[in-house]
């Protein structure tokens, strides 16, 4: 196992509850939200150690909270926040998708509202920690939307659109 190379695969961002959980970020799209890896591997002072996974909740499109069996409580968490969590190559091939090590692939598509039509094209995919936004460049302007899969109506990746069901004003707010 030490000759395995190790890669990021998302962060970890401040604790969450009495419970010690962590809101955590993935960099990457799983195949299915439903296989999920047992462990992660963090990389503690140049050594990764295994973390084991108790729960894990979605709330969002690449985001959601995570309780490790390694992790107690929220005091303890604090000492982690921002780290890195990886996994094996191995690993990342059988959870990850493989075009997908990061959702800068939706550069290029058109984005289309339900209600609005053709928004633009994703100029840019911003991934900040805790919210993913798609810079959208339509008539000149730019359009900033937030990337949550509630939004998501659906993903064609062969004619590269994405069509979405925004919340009334969202667009309209920002020309």
């Amino acid at each position: 196992m030490a000759s395995e190379k190790y890669i990021s695969v998302g962060k970890l961002g401040k604790p969450h509850g009495l419970s010690g959980a962590f809101r955590f970020f993935l960099d990457r799209e799983l195949k299915n939200k439903n296989k999920f890896p047992g462990h992660f591997l963090m990389n503690l002072k140049g050594n990764f150690t295994p973390w084991f996974i108790s729960s894990i909740e979605w709330i969002g499109f690449n985001e959601g909270f995570i309780l490790f069996e390694e992790v107690a409580s929220p005091e303890k968490g604090k000492l982690y926040i921002g780290t890195e969590i990886c996994l094996g190559e191995k690993d990342i091939s059988a959870y990850f998708k493989k075009d997908a090590q990061s959702l800068g692939y939706l550069n290029g598509y058109m984005v289309i509202d339900e209600v609005e039509g053709e928004l633009g094209i994703i100029q840019e995919v911003v991934e900040n920690p805790g919210q993913v936004l798609l810079s959208i460049s339509k008539d000149g302007q730019e359009i900033m939307i937030p990337f949550v899969e509630d939004f998501v109506v659906s993903l064609n990746k062969r004619k590269k659109e994405l069509v979405v069901s925004l919340p009334e004003g969202l667009v309209s707010s920002q020309m």
